[in-house]
């Protein structure tokens, strides 16, 4: 039995501003799986490596920097930095040169709990002797206040990019996305035959079909003139006035002035009508609400929302289009989002 083959195509979510600078593009599994590292690491500084693939741009943003993976560094729990050595750096060096799969260490994350994203002196040395390449990265989580900022160092220079990507794979398979196929010109001359003669033959029936429901006379109408023309009209024949006896008269008198008793009047029937209960109006019952509002609390994330209401956090990405968020890492207290009841049946 041959195994069924499934094909991806992929998307780009921009999280912040584009611009000229280095396009570093996160996975999507990876930027879920920083956000766990972060969460469950919610006391002192802990982080790692940051792994992927570099390439030159002959734009002005100069390189594209795929992050593919997340490599934790070993940190004891509460420290109050996170210290790289050269042997964490020569043994992650070493693995990927066995690996031979043409990766290389792209940067470092590490999360700040509570106390802001920023890099000190310390983390700036640090970065300098271990990252000192333009297109490597420091990317700096706080968990708490739901920031995540991207740093990197030209020429002695810190910068705060005001952007990067995510990057998340779609199945062939997977609703609201549809892989594109190539088609032969053969195949596409066939359709188009096959189109052109159905037009042809849906417009010949199609008239033939009009003509006789809406032009041509029915069986009745044609039966009813046929014996119009057939039955000659007589002509009248005179008749002579009869006149009724007095004492019919005097009867038939009588019987139309007792009908006309017993009908009521017409100001009656419109009094009755007046005093009628109305009808009551039948209201349908309110439609069940697709839509509720969420409110940011300390500590909140787009991972953690879409993982509260709905149990995958992968959806987070629901709460981006929904509100528009130009930056989803800026999430304040009290910020009131619109999200749907249930995101897989939300059309």
């Amino acid at each position: 039995m041959a195994k069924e083959r499934v094909t991806f195509s992929t998307r780009r979510f921009l999280v912040g501003r584009a611009g000229p600078f280095p396009r570093i593009v996160f996975r999507e599994q990876v930027m879920q799986a920083l956000d766990r590292y972060s969460h469950m690491h919610s006391i002192g500084e802990q982080g790692g490596f940051l792994i992927g693939q570099k390439q030159e741009l002959k734009s002005a943003e100069q390189y594209e920097v795929i992050i593919e993976r997340f490599v934790p560094i070993p940190q004891r729990s509460g420290a109050s930095r996170l210290v790289i050595t050269q042997e964490h750096y020569d043994n992650v060096q070493r693995a990927l040169e066995r690996s031979g799969e043409g990766e290389e260490i792209v940067g470092w994350a590490h999360t700040h709990p509570g106390f802001g994203v920023f890099l000190s002196n310390f983390d700036k040395e640090q970065h300098e002797r271990y990252f000192p390449e333009p297109w490597q990265i420091a990317y700096v989580m706080d968990n708490l206040s739901a920031e995540r900022v991207v740093y990197r160092v030209d020429n002695g220079q810190w910068k705060r990019l005001p952007g990067y990507y995510i990057l998340r794979d779609f199945a062939e398979n997977e609703i609201g996305i549809t892989a594109p196929r190539s088609t032969g010109p053969w195949l596409r001359t066939v359709l188009a035959v096959v189109l052109l003669g159905l037009l042809i033959v849906g417009g010949t029936y199609g008239y033939t079909v009009v003509r006789d429901l809406y032009f041509s006379p029915g069986p009745a109408k044609v039966a009813e003139e046929t014996t119009a023309q057939n039955v000659q009209p007589s002509p009248p024949t005179p008749q002579a006035q009869q006149v009724p006896p007095p004492q019919q008269t005097q009867q038939t008198q009588q019987a139309q002035q007792t009908s006309q008793a017993q009908m009521p009047s017409a100001q009656t029937q419109q009094d009755n009508q007046a005093n009628a209960p109305a009808a009551q109006a039948v209201t349908a019952p309110p439609a069940e609400p697709r839509y509720m509002e969420y409110v940011v609390k300390r500590g909140d994330s787009l991972w953690s929302i879409a993982r509260d209401l709905w149990g995958d956090p992968s959806l987070y990405q629901v709460i981006v289009e929904e509100n528009d968020l130009a930056n989803p890492s800026m999430l304040s207290v009290g910020m009131v989002l619109r999200v749907p009841v249930d995101p897989r049946n939300n059309d």
